[in-house]
């Protein structure tokens, strides 16, 4: 089991509340997408689940139990939006996996893992050897998703991962982060702004607004049914106020770009 859970989750900076009483649950194995304008916490909630913003209240549990705030080893771990500043640009792909991978293994054992996790996210192993300056945005976020992988995590949470790559690249990172999930079975927290990218890659959604969760449920339902006028104005500011049925598991499709 791999319940990751926000109950009651406050942050505060100086006298500004960020996140104010969230809670919110993201199952075993399932992909729970987070929504919302830039600026309502999204982002805070993902750094305050790693340990990079202080809870000013409320508990983060994983089955059952408070997250390590420090150590090495983190059952949960998480890709970030940007993938030009995500790795150290001075050490090679192999490096910067090698990282994540526990230390007990041996060095033989670690090289077969950098091999699996590279061809895990569609990369030719050979580019271990490589600076990241020789890879495009692309390819860069899938060294960060391999690198994530590379600890065992039981949680993923993927920030904003395509906000920052070319439209002709979105679908083919979405499509690999659901390929990866369903391969593995990771619980994930996906945020994103992009209604249609979160449709596609959800089974459940959550709406955040000026630090709270106004609404939440199966990703169909909100989104095809939304209740709070918050969300009802997200789904009506999506150009030609449509967003794509998100489609059956195991089907790749182009996801529009668009905000």
């Amino acid at each position: 089991m791999s319940t990751l859970v926000f109950d009651k989750v406050s942050v505060r900076y100086g006298a500004a509340t960020v996140l104010d009483g969230v809670s919110l649950t993201v199952p075993d194995g399932q992909v729970v997408g987070l929504v919302g304008e830039s600026g309502s916490g999204k982002s805070t909630l993902a750094r305050a689940a790693v340990g990079l913003a202080p809870l000013a209240g409320g508990r983060i549990l994983l089955d059952g139990a408070q997250l390590p705030r420090r150590g090495r080893r983190r059952p949960l771990q998480m890709v970030f939006q940007d993938p030009y500043s995500s790795l150290d640009p001075r050490m090679t792909i192999g490096e910067s996996i090698t990282e994540s991978i526990p230390d007990r293994l041996t060095r033989t054992v670690r090289a077969a893992e950098i091999t699996r996790l590279l061809e895990l996210v569609h990369l030719d192993p050979a580019c271990a050897g490589n600076l990241p300056g020789r890879l495009s945005g692309g390819q860069r976020q899938r060294v960060a998703l391999a690198r994530a992988l590379a600890g065992r995590p039981e949680v993923v949470i993927a920030d904003e991962i395509t906000s920052a790559l070319d439209v002709s690249v979105q679908g083919a990172v979405l499509n690999l982060v659901r390929e990866t999930q369903r391969k593995l079975g990771l619980s994930m927290l996906f945020i994103s702004h992009n209604l249609a990218v979160v449709r596609y890659v959800s089974d459940h959604v959550a709406v955040m607004h000026q630090g709270r969760i106004v609404e939440q449920g199966p990703v169909t339902e909100v989104l095809e049914h939304p209740a709070h006028a918050y969300t009802q104005r997200l789904l009506a500011a999506v150009p030609g106020r449509h967003v794509p049925l998100r489609a059956p598991r195991g089907t790749d499709v182009d996801v529009p770009g668009g905000h």
